[in-house]
Order: C-alpha cells, then structure tokens, then sequence
C-alpha cells in the first residue's frame, strides 16, 4: 500500500535520491528504494524489478554514459491529490564519455542537456515505484541518433517516412 506523503518529506526525500545521482553512488539511489520496486526509465533496457536491478542500471548504464551527470530540480515537487504519490521537473546534464547501452549509442564526447517528469509514490519511506519520462526526441538530436531539424538529413528522414506511410495505407488498402 502507497505511503501517504506531504510536501517537506517530498523535498527531503527528492533531495537525498538527487544527491545520490549527483554523487553517482548507486548503492546510495537503490538504498533510497524498497527491495521490490517498480522503477521505469526510458534509458533502461527494461522496466527495472528489484533494488538490485536500481543499482545495476545506474551503476553499468547510466553512470558510465554520463560520468559527470547532474540532475536538477527545475519544477516541484507536486504532490499527488489523493497524498500517495510526487511529480517533479528535472534536467539532467552531463558529458557522454560512455555508450549508451542498450541500445548501443556511442559515446559523443559532447554535453548533454535535456528534462525529464518523474512519478514516485513511497512504502515505508522508500521508493516502491519510481517512473521517469523524458523527451527522448531531443536527446536523440543531441547524440546525432536523429537529425537535427530543418537539415539535409531531417528532410531526408521526413521523406522516408512518407514512402513509409504511403506503402501502410496501400498494404490497409
């Protein structure tokens, strides 16, 4: 059952998990959840089961991606109407000097910056379920998985997805 929250816990609580993160201890971030939490990222290979997979994930994928990643709260927290659960704003930074894998994005060597939305609702003073949404569409344009827009090669993506779209009406045709 979800833990009802207030805001000064919220504040707390989202200060000592981004504190972990800005000090790339996972041990620290997965000790801030409970043994069996839910904990979504689109970063992820994988929704993320269990305290151990928390650490895994930051710890073999997030850090070495990011090395010098920070995170900072832009907007929040906002508590949830019925009290059981937090929404924050958040842009993480940092320097990708590591791949990212899954799916295998190669280190650019460039700074990143973009926002994330994370969803939390507490057992016990822990995290039970953690979700992170982010604007996976800028990222990609910043680690050069998707072109930049208004270039030669968005426009060249722009009409691949045109044949694209044509060729599924016709196949529903």
């Amino acid at each position: 059952m979800s833990q009802i929250v207030d805001a000064p816990f919220a504040r707390q609580f989202l200060e000592r998990l981004h504190g972990a993160a800005n000090a790339h201890d996972a041990h620290a971030v997965a000790a801030l959840c409970c043994t069996d939490v839910v904990w979504e990222d689109p970063a992820a290979p994988h929704t993320l089961h269990g305290r151990d997979a928390v650490q895994r994930f930051h710890s073999d994928i997030m850090f070495p991606a990011l090395p010098d990643a920070h995170i900072e709260l832009i907007d929040g927290p906002y508590l949830a109407l019925d009290g059981t659960g937090v929404a924050a704003r958040l842009r993480i930074s940092g320097t990708m000097t590591g791949p990212l894998t899954p799916p295998g994005f190669a280190p650019t060597g460039g700074r990143l910056s973009f926002e994330t939305a994370e969803f939390s609702h507490f057992e016990g003073g822990l995290l039970s379920r953690h979700t992170v949404v982010l604007n996976m569409l800028d990222l990609a344009r910043q680690i050069g998985a998707v072109p930049r827009s208004g270039t030669l090669g968005d426009r060249v993506g722009v009409w691949m997805q045109h044949v694209a779209a044509f060729w599924a009406r016709a196949r529903q045709a």
